[in-house]
């Protein structure tokens, strides 16, 4: 099911069709550097397909996959979930791209709809991202969605960057 639609990018439901094309990504070890899982397996992909029809079951939103219109690749995943940070309940901004996306404002095109999305739809009217302090990358995402740097705290045992926008 289609949810957003930018310049470039659709995003819709993840499926289970997705987990050839989510495995290529998450199973990519310099995508996955940053994340506190890992490199995927294909049962941890099958999880997280999972996981994400849950979540547009139990909350109506969640991470929504990324196709490239000039070729309808799945180029990643952008979205918003609920997220427990030091007993606060926020909603966090996620994103990841397959590699050979990096570089082009993907991310940042995919980022501001789906926060755009999460207040005209939902009324969130705050945003965080976490982002290791090494994540320069995804750190200049969340600066260009407006996102200042809060504060730094350990998560998962990683030290993060907490960024924050309200709107």
């Amino acid at each position: 099911m289609q949810i957003l639609e930018t310049s470039r990018l659709t995003l819709r439901y993840i499926t289970s069709r997705d987990a050839e094309a989510l495995m290529a990504i998450l199973g990519d070890a310099e995508v996955m550097q940053f994340s506190i899982i890992g490199i995927h397996s294909s049962k941890q992909i099958k999880q997280f397909i999972e996981q994400r029809l849950v979540s547009y079951l139990e909350y109506g939103f969640g991470l929504y996959a990324l196709v490239h219109k000039q070729n309808q690749e799945l180029i990643g995943y952008c979205g918003f979930f609920i997220q427990s940070i030091e007993q606060q309940k926020e909603v966090e901004v996620g994103y990841r791209l397959a590699k050979k996306y990096w570089g082009q404002g993907l991310a940042t095109e995919a980022a501001k709809a789906v926060v755009e999305y999460g207040q005209q739809r939902f009324n969130f009217r705050r945003f965080v991202c976490l982002i290791e302090i090494k994540n320069n990358r995804s750190i200049r995402v969340a600066q260009k969605l407006g996102m200042k740097l809060e504060k730094k705290i350990i998560y998962h045992g990683l030290n993060v960057a907490m960024y924050s926008l309200d709107c």
